[in-house]
Parts: structure tokens; sequence; C-alpha cells
């Protein structure tokens, strides 16, 4: 699948199949805000031509994204930080470890339900010492994206899963150089993590503090 340029409004290629228009519209509409506390939207400029900005649309299933993922992951050079809902990618987590393995930062941040979830791969990131943090804060801890050094973020409805990748009608976004729209879910990151817990075997969350916030119970 190639990447389109953001300048090529009118006519979009996807997978040797043509995409509206507004299918882009609708996939920068997502990633144009972020939530802040005070509920306030983040926009973010249009990068400018000379940046090379492009965009990298993928549909599942058939579109091997996990493996595009893991060749970003692959590639990166500073950092890696991702904040997922499920994640059971045998395919993802290995190129994490990977790319912890070599000195990247990377950092995972994940819901609650990933604790006691039979296919999770948060024992997985614990056994292999990657940085992990679980998010018991809302419902549910809904994000699905990844940032990538400084000018790349990936996001989009697949959960970091085999069955978003092979199985279910997903789709997930690859911008790359556009350090701006990185900006703000970077901080968005940095603000899930400080109120997580890090994730440890057998951890238990006590439900008698949600919705203002649960706190961990030890056992």
């Amino acid at each position: 699948m190639n990447p389109f340029s953001l300048s090529q409004f009118l006519g979009i290629k996807s997978g040797g199949s043509l995409v509206s228009a507004v299918l882009l519209a609708g996939a920068l509409a997502t990633g144009l805000t972020a939530a802040s506390d005070a509920g306030a939207g983040v926009v973010v400029a249009p990068p400018a031509a000379s940046a090379r900005a492009s965009v990298e649309v993928f549909f599942s299933p058939g579109a091997d994204t996990d493996k595009a993922i893991a060749a970003q992951i692959a590639g990166a050079r500073n950092r890696v930080w991702l904040a997922g809902y499920y994640f059971t990618s045998a395919t993802i987590a290995k190129a994490l470890d990977q790319a912890h393995a070599r000195g990247v930062d990377v950092r995972v941040v994940l819901d609650r339900s990933q604790v006691t979830q039979k296919y999770s791969s948060a024992t997985y990131f614990h056994n292999h010492g990657v940085p992990l943090w679980i998010n018991a804060r809302y419902p549910v801890m809904h994000h699905k994206f990844l940032i990538v050094d400084a000018d790349t973020i990936g996001l989009g409805s697949m959960n970091f899963t085999r069955a978003g990748a092979q199985k279910n009608a997903e789709n997930f976004n690859l911008f790359r150089r556009w350090p701006a729209m990185v900006a703000p879910y970077a901080a968005e990151f940095d603000r899930l993590a400080k109120e997580s817990v890090p994730y440890r075997p057998g951890m238990t969350f006590d439900d008698d503090d949600f919705p203002a916030g649960r706190s961990e119970r030890q056992e």
C-alpha cells in the first residue's frame, strides 16, 4: 500500500482502489484534535508542501497492517510510544521488544482489561523488560495510537491485535513527517502515563473508586 501526499486531495489511491477525498478529510479530522483536561480541541496546522508529509491508509483485513506497524517500529531511532486498548499482536509486540533492546525509548500504556485478558501481551512486555503502564482511570481507555520518533503518528480504529489486522473491518493510518501532529499525541500519552500505574503480574484494581479514579489493590 502506497503513501499519498496530503496535496493529492481529489484522487487518493489506496491499495490500488480510488478513495474519495472525503476519506482523507475524515482521517485528518480524527487526528486534528486531542483531548485535554478542559475538553478543548487542539488545532494542528497542515504541513508545508516542502515537508513531504504523507499519509498511508490501511484497511483490514488483507492489508498486513500489523506488519506495516512493525516495520515502522523497526525504523525508529529515538522513541516508540504506544497507547492501546487491546494488545495481543505478537508481530507488533516483538517489534517493540526489539526496539527496546536496541536502546529506543519504548513505552506502552494499556487499558486495565489487559491485566486479566487471557491473550494479552502485558505479560510478554513485563518478561522482556518493556516499560508498561496500566490505565484504570476510565470505564475504557480506548486509545489506539502509536508515536514513532518526533514526526510519525499512527492511529485508527484497529486494536493492536491479530484479529484487528487479519479478521476485522478496520482502518489504520500512518502520518509521516508531520511533527506538529505528533506533538499533541505525545502530550496525551504523557498525561495517560502519569495517571497510570506500572504493570506487575497479579495486579488488581478497586472498582469502588470509579469513576473518580481507581486505586491499585495490593494482593
